[in-house]
């Protein structure tokens, strides 16, 4: 496989992988909260159920202000608790309520359930058991990370669409 052959995989693979993304989104239709919000629940779950603001902000890349404003709906609707640090009383740690969990495991059963009719209905047998090992494949991507030495330049890098 040549460098065409790979950038065309790979822009395959970003298109079909966000396709995904979005339709596993739309499938959790009954969702009580907006994604963005479930989210943030996910990634509290995630860095081990109980993080500080700032943590969570460079976890998610977000910017403070854009993470405050989404805590605060959180905490509003019940979904996660904010409590003082007992090591560092100058922090703020977050946690999942136990509605924020229920919203949470609810919005991941309703996302896989689908997915699981998807891959019953469009897939042979064969074909799931390629998609073992392809998101073996996946895991390792996500897993990447570019040495300072390896990265292209600024202006050589593609940008996503």
């Amino acid at each position: 496989m040549d460098t065409n052959d790979i950038t065309r995989l790979a822009s395959r693979l970003r298109s079909q992988v966000a396709a995904l993304a979005r339709r596993l989104r739309q499938e959790a239709h009954s969702d009580v909260i907006p994604f963005s919000q479930v989210a943030i629940l996910g990634a509290i779950d995630r860095l081990g159920g109980t993080v500080t603001p700032s943590e969570l902000a460079a976890a998610e890349h977000l910017r403070s202000s854009n993470l405050a404003a989404i805590l605060r709906a959180l905490e509003t609707e019940g979904q996660i608790d904010r409590r003082v640090d007992r090591n560092d009383g100058r922090k703020i740690r977050v946690s999942l309520t136990a509605q924020g969990k229920r919203t949470l495991y609810g919005t991941r059963t309703r996302r896989e359930e689908w997915l699981v009719r998807a891959m019953q209905s469009c897939l042979t047998a064969d074909e799931r058991t390629l998609l073992t090992d392809a998101s073996l494949l996946l895991e390792r991507l996500v897993q990447y990370t570019e040495a300072p030495d390896d990265a292209p330049p600024p202006s050589s890098r593609r940008t996503s669409r």
